[in-house]
């Protein structure tokens, strides 16, 4: 009887170290498929972070240059349809003096917004140059660059593109003796601090003293 107990809790015992050794496989088995479901959400997760990043981060871009580069714009739009309207004005009241003044101010806004357009196609198509460092890192090049001098040859790269159009301005007003006489008085035209339009309404407004013309429109101007 007691051999027979003995063979019994050895049986027992086999089956229950059997039992335990499935049930471990099985929960090995199950953590093992969540540490890889848990991985591969993990990288979906970044991957989904990262495109969103993107997304948002070119979105900003985008509307930060937009508004930038309607700002511009706007504001030569209005320095043409003041001088359009002071043209039409000097027309209808026989001031036929003033008209090719205000024609070459005309000129001279027309030629900056070409100017303007230049400068926001070269922003768009020239690389940052940060990007431009990242991926030649990225490259594992045994040379390195100085990023002061390259961003300073850009940048002196950018303002000589956008000063150009106040460079013109001297040359834009050879027909106009007393805006040639301003222009130099002012020297305006290769002051970097100075934009274009600041001497066209400077211009502007000595046109309209000079007219005669009420303060509303005056200040209008003065405005811009």
């Amino acid at each position: 009887i007691t051999a027979v107990m003995s063979w019994v809790q050895v049986a027992v015992s086999r089956s229950s170290e059997d039992i335990f050794d499935e049930d471990a496989d099985e929960m090995y088995l199950l953590q093992k498929e969540w540490n890889s479901a848990m991985k591969k959400r993990l990288k979906e997760g970044y991957r989904d972070g990262i495109e969103a990043g993107k997304e948002l981060a070119l979105q900003e871009g985008f509307n930060q240059g937009y508004r930038h580069g309607a700002e511009l714009m706007v504001t030569c739009g209005q320095f043409r349809g003041t001088l359009n309207a002071l043209l039409s004005w000097c027309h209808f009241n026989g001031h036929d003096s003033a008209l090719s003044e205000i024609n070459n101010l005309l000129d001279v806004v027309g030629k900056h917004e070409e100017d303007v357009l230049k400068y926001l196609n070269s922003i768009e198509q020239q690389p940052h140059l940060g990007h431009v460092l990242d991926s030649v890192q990225d490259m594992d090049l045994n040379h390195t660059t100085p990023a002061g001098t390259e961003y300073n040859e850009v940048k002196a790269g950018k303002h000589k593109d956008v000063g150009s159009s106040g460079e013109n301005i001297c040359r834009n007003s050879g027909e106009a003796g007393s805006l040639q006489s301003e222009c130099s008085k002012a020297k305006l035209c290769t002051d970097p601090e100075r934009s274009t339009l600041a001497w066209v309404k400077k211009q502007t407004v000595w046109l309209v003293e000079q007219l005669g013309l009420s303060l509303d429109i005056l200040h209008h101007v003065q405005q811009l």
